[in-house]
């Protein structure tokens, strides 16, 4: 079973899609990418919605922002 990366975002954010396109670059077959958008969640919107993307694995905040390539690829060879 592949890892999964989560995204939280939202529609029209560009530093979203920025960091959705480079991630998935970057993870091409070793990984699945799940894009959850706050706006389909109160708590989520309330959580998320001036951090991001922010970027999820395995129960963890990896990054915010900002594509962490180091720790994307830690994340891969974990």
């Amino acid at each position: 079973m592949k890892p999964v990366f989560y995204v939280y975002s939202k529609e029209g954010c560009h530093l979203c899609g920025e960091l959705i396109e480079k991630l998935i670059e970057l993870v091409r077959d070793q990984a699945s990418i799940v894009v959850i958008d706050i706006n389909e969640s109160i708590e989520l919107f309330e959580k998320y919605r001036e951090e991001i993307p922010v970027v999820e694995f395995q129960g963890r905040i990896l990054f915010k922002h900002y594509l962490n390539k180091s720790l994307v690829n830690k994340a891969l060879r974990s």
